[in-house]
């Protein structure tokens, strides 16, 4: 007489009482890792592509003489270089509000010998070593700031991100590996007595492995179903005291179809690294018994 499978193993076994929260634990700091990275990445992603786009010019001040006439010529260059897209001169209010977190709100800012700021926003295509080679020509002294430092900054935090997500991410993984094999070898000793019996009758070790493998695998759905309330409940309460924006200082993120994959990936994962680790630890362990 055959025994159904649902009657194989009990409903629950010693070492795994605890495993549905310590997956979802480890669900909700993946979720939270992979978010996180997924919108600092975009938003230095999101800078980077503004700086490559805007550049400073910077006018000298000229003893004695004012200035004007020189910054009226090098806007009327900038605007007629095909490489520009716009260009403004910054008031001298926001020139001082520039210098306030280092000079404070002085008039004395008045008195320094500043140089002139001009903003350009190049086009996407343009050509920013034509523009400087012109400028530098025909106005010596001007320099353009294309602010390669920053980028190239922007481009390391980004990449240090990426990493930072991963090792997270492989960790919290690994961590959860060592978790269900612990689980798994309790369950499998608390059943010697059941898997004697089974191999007594002629079961292979596949089909206990399968066992174990469906009973575990309903505890990493289950755990995954509790790590999502969290993560669920994290997210609605960052867009509702952020006033629907997660990350007001950073700009409207826009997550494209891989990011979301990413995003969703930590439950999937969770059951499938339950599910064959418990699978692996007990084929191992029953052919070492062999």
């Amino acid at each position: 007489m055959l025994i159904p499978h649902s009657k194989v193993l009990p409903r629950k076994m010693p070492g795994s009482r605890l495993l549905p929260l310590v997956i979802a634990v480890n669900v909700y700091l993946a979720s939270l890792a992979i978010l996180g990275g997924l919108a600092l990445i975009a938003a230095t992603g999101q800078w980077a592509s503004e700086m490559d786009q805007l550049v400073t010019v910077q006018v000298p001040p000229e003893s004695g003489v004012s200035g004007d006439a020189v910054v009226k010529s090098v806007l009327g260059v900038l605007r007629d270089h095909p490489a520009v897209a716009q260009a403004r001169a910054l008031e001298l209010s926001e020139m001082e509000a520039l210098l306030a977190p280092w000079l404070g709100q002085s008039a004395a800012v008045r008195e320094l010998p500043l140089p002139q700021l001009i903003d350009v926003e190049m086009r996407p295509e343009g050509d920013l070593d034509s523009l400087r080679n012109r400028l530098e020509a025909e106005f010596p002294g001007v320099e353009l700031d294309d602010h390669r430092l920053w980028r190239d900054q922007m481009h390391s935090v980004a990449t240090t991100a990426r990493l930072v997500c991963l090792s997270l991410v492989v960790l919290i993984s690994l961590a959860a590996i060592a978790v269900i094999i612990f689980a798994t070898q309790a369950s499998l000793e608390s059943q010697n007595e059941l898997v004697a019996l089974m191999h007594l009758i002629g079961a292979r070790n596949s089909f206990v492995a399968g066992e174990f493998q469906k009973y575990f695998l309903g505890i990493g759905v289950t755990g995954v179903l509790i790590g999502l309330v969290p993560v669920v409940l994290t997210i609605g309460l960052i867009i509702y005291f952020t006033g629907n924006d997660p990350a007001p200082w950073m700009g409207r993120l826009a997550l494209g179809p891989t990011d979301y994959i990413l995003a969703a990936s930590p439950p999937l994962i969770a059951v499938l690294i339950t599910m064959f680790t418990a699978r692996i630890t007990v084929l191992r362990t029953l052919a070492v018994l062999d």
